[in-house]
């Protein structure tokens, strides 16, 4: 039985939110060509790093953000409707199959979107402890002192064990 709400487009049907779901998505397929390249290449890129855990993420959470803008916005512009024009707003009712797929969909992506952020999170962390960080991208001006580090006895140490310190209490 078709009620009436599926007469009328979803409120994510705009431009905005279609801008926000296109900025979310080239983001993200940046991430993973970024961390395949990472992982492919084998030595460390010190921008790539920045990039790839802290910039694009936030780029990505920036446009899953917008959408929902979008969404709120394409409402107040239907509500400027005659009133029996504006909808009501969705309901979600389980005993329909194409429901609880939805559910379930929505359900693992904010898991899978929970997780990935989890690990760039910790990876971006882990990356600002790195010596690649240190000496190429943080303190650029120590570059001489970077080269002379990286071919003495002490490269097998990081910066941030004599230096700072590991970990966030330092």
């Amino acid at each position: 039985m078709k009620s009436k709400s599926d007469d009328y487009p979803g409120l994510h049907r705009n431009l905005l939110s279609y801008i926000g779901a296109s900025i979310a998505g080239v983001s993200f397929l940046t991430i993973v060509f970024f961390v395949l390249f990472e992982l492919l290449s084998g030595q460390a890129k010190p921008y790539f790093g920045i990039f790839t855990f802290i910039i694009f993420p936030a780029g990505m959470i920036l446009g899953l953000l917008i959408i929902p803008v979008g969404m709120l916005l394409e409402r107040r512009r239907r509500r400027t409707r005659k009133p029996g024009e504006i909808l009501p707003f969705p309901r979600l009712d389980l005993n329909l199959p194409r429901h609880r797929r939805l559910l379930a969909v929505t359900m693992a992506g904010g898991f899978f979107f929970v997780l990935l952020s989890s690990f760039g999170s910790y990876k971006a962390y882990e990356y600002t402890d790195s010596t690649a960080f240190c000496g190429q991208l943080c303190h650029s001006v120590m570059n001489p002192e970077y080269t002379a580090f990286t071919h003495s006895p002490h490269s097998r140490l990081g910066c941030v064990d004599c230096h700072v310190g590991p970990g966030a209490t330092w």
